[in-house]
């Protein structure tokens, strides 16, 4: 009988229960097992030993100074790709891709993401307004716009430094520059 099998099915165990069990003399068995380490003997019990457990994880963090430069055209396709695509309906992913190719793309094509700040977001909002865009497309131009900079904000590819957020509409045609609140 194999002992050590035994011994882990008991977990812990006397000299005389691990004999009258296995039905032969087991002591030079259990004295390899001490000197082996799997097996230790505390207050006349035989135990198996508590396995420490084992950490396989790892902890990768950016350096502030290692941030890469992304342009801002990859950084929307990967956002409509792996994120839009994946957690919103078709009509909607739509939307997005329509709205960043008239409204944010050509004002903002070449740029790298992490160095839009409130200027450009400024310059974004003026577009709309010049050409025309009702107040509604220009506030959900303006909220898709901080929803792409806080994605890659919580991923840590960009630093927190451009902050802000667009108020709900409250009435429909008073939409302007003061609705959208920078945090410096």
């Amino acid at each position: 009988m194999n002992i050590e099998k035994l011994a882990k099915h008991l977990k812990e165990f006397t000299i005389d229960e691990i004999e009258m069990i296995a039905e032969c003399d087991c002591k030079a068995e259990i004295e390899r097992l001490l000197n082996e380490g799997k097996l230790v003997f505390e207050q006349g019990i035989y135990k198996i030993p508590e396995e420490k457990p084992i950490n396989n994880f790892e902890l990768f963090v950016i350096p502030k100074n290692k941030i890469t430069p992304v342009k801002i055209e990859d950084a929307v396709a990967y956002f409509l790709k792996n994120y839009v695509k994946k957690y919103c309906k078709f009509e909607t992913y739509r939307n997005y891709r329509s709205i960043f190719n008239f409204n944010i793309l050509p004002y903002l094509k070449g740029k790298f993401l992490n160095n839009i700040g409130t200027e450009e977001i400024k310059s974004v909002y003026n577009a709309c307004k010049i050409r025309g865009l009702k107040p509604r497309r220009i506030k959900n131009t303006m909220a898709l716009l901080n929803q792409l900079i806080k994605y890659y904000q919580n991923f840590g590819v960009i630093d927190k430094t451009c902050n802000f957020q667009v108020k709900r509409l409250t009435d429909k045609n008073k939409f302007n520059i003061n609705r959208i609140i920078f945090e410096v």
